[in-house]
């Protein structure tokens, strides 16, 4: 029988902010569950994307490796991108949403780079070339270099300006090409929009088969080549010198999309110059970077849309790290301390929170044809893993294989301390400032 981890010790100084990591703790713990799915052929333990999730998403699986499942459990962490691969002619491929399907690359590698499994680097490296094998047939743009399909995480049409709206009320993306014959592209999912976030995550992608490759004695060239190539793309299409942001819809919509700003800033997409404009241009609410600012309507005329103005934890994990990269400790101090204040007084880590009393809060989007306000689910684990990401990899300055760098202090920290954490047969015991 598998025993269950022994977890790390953390403390700082500031009780609201040790209080919600042993919550995060928690709910990576309570959202660990033996499953069988994808790759995972008898039951094993597998992290779930919350505790109202039956089966795993790819793009959870992905961000809570790559957030803090490599560090804490690499053995749950593999199970858990194994997961969310399909066997397809006797070959493993990424499942999952075809847009966001790549993002699983994240996790791969930094599972890879914890652990140094030359095996699952093997894996990942086949599963990852198949399935961009395929993206590049039908999704990608050889006209401006960039990919189609909707934004990270933006299943849901509130994501999204008016014209990405179904006519029939369903809430799903998904549905819009169906019900949109005339605009849909011919191939692949036929969603003409190109978002920033996915394109980010397609460059970084690249990257990562490059490292891959390389390291498995192949040749990386071509995989950086097309790395560039989305990079410069990003750049070109993307960045508007008005707002002082990349956009988030290429061509369509120049709306600030945080967490495609984040992942631009964290994959050394945007340069010195760019990454310090993001944060000084980019709009944030009393409670957290929005995912997407403003609001569209018809969200607005009642509330704010469910993908649109809310404050998803998630994105403030990968903002927080983004800004502390370009040197604004202020605004990662700012996203720690609102997500964990929301934590600790609600006793978990939601999916959603408001933006502007901070309250559990799912926002308004279409649903069984009617626009309503929907339900932010519990325990969400990425919401948690986040948190955990910015002490282990902000607060500690922690890289893939468990090696302190620069560590940054908190606002409310007057020290910090991490104890248990076993990394590669050693266990760590880290000390910032003084008690």
């Amino acid at each position: 029988m598998r025993m269950m981890i022994d977890m790390p010790e953390f403390a700082c100084g500031d009780d609201t902010l040790e209080r919600a990591f042993h919550l995060a703790l928690g709910a990576f713990a309570i959202n660990t569950r033996r499953i069988s799915s994808g790759l995972v052929t008898e039951p094993r333990a597998c992290l779930l994307a919350g505790l109202d999730y039956p089966s795993p998403w790819t793009r959870d699986a992905a961000v809570n490796v790559y957030f803090a499942a490599a560090l804490l459990d690499p053995c749950l962490a593999r199970n858990t991108l194994l997961s969310v691969l399909e066997a397809r002619g006797g070959e493993a491929v990424i499942g999952g949403q075809y847009w966001d399907r790549i993002i699983w690359a994240l996790g791969a590698e930094r599972l890879w780079k914890t652990t140094g499994d030359a095996s699952f680097a093997r894996l990942a490296y086949d599963a990852i070339r198949r399935t961009m094998d395929v993206c590049l047939r039908e999704e990608y743009d050889p006209s401006d270099g960039l990919f189609r399909g909707p934004a990270v995480y933006g299943d849901g049409v509130s994501a999204y300006p008016v014209r990405y709206r179904n006519t029939s009320l369903s809430s799903s993306i998904l549905r819009w090409s169906a019900e949109h014959p005339d605009l849909r592209v011919p191939v692949g999912g036929g969603i003409p929009m190109k978002a920033l976030s996915t394109n980010c995550v397609y460059e970084h992608a690249f990257r990562v088969l490059a490292r891959l490759a390389e390291a498995l004695g192949e040749d990386p060239a071509c995989f950086s080549a097309q790395a560039d190539k989305i990079k410069e793309a990003v750049n070109c299409v993307f960045w508007n010198p008005d707002t002082g942001l990349y956009d988030y819809l290429a061509g369509e919509c120049d709306a600030q999309e945080s967490l495609g700003l984040a992942f631009a800033v964290l994959f050394g997409i945007a340069d010195k110059d760019r990454a310090r404009s993001v944060f000084d241009h980019a709009h944030l609410t009393d409670h957290g970077v929005p995912c997407v600012w403003p609001p569209f309507p018809p969200y607005n005329a009642s509330g704010y849309g469910r993908h649109c103005g809310t404050v998803w934890p998630h994105i403030q994990g990968f903002w927080a790290l983004a800004a502390l990269r370009a040197g604004r400790g202020d605004l990662f101090s700012r996203e720690i301390s609102a997500l964990a204040g929301h934590a600790v007084r609600d006793g978990q880590f939601a999916e959603i929170y408001h933006p502007e009393d901070g309250r559990i809060y799912g926002g308004i989007q279409e649903g069984g044809g009617e626009y309503l306000e929907w339900r932010s689910c519990a325990w969400q684990t990425w919401s948690a893993t986040a948190l955990l990401a910015m002490v282990f990899y902000g607060v500690f300055g922690l890289d893939e294989e468990g090696t302190p760098g620069q560590a940054f202090l908190p606002e409310n920290a007057a020290f910090g301390t991490l104890t248990g954490l076993d990394v590669r047969g050693r266990e760590l015991r880290l000390t910032v400032g003084k008690r």
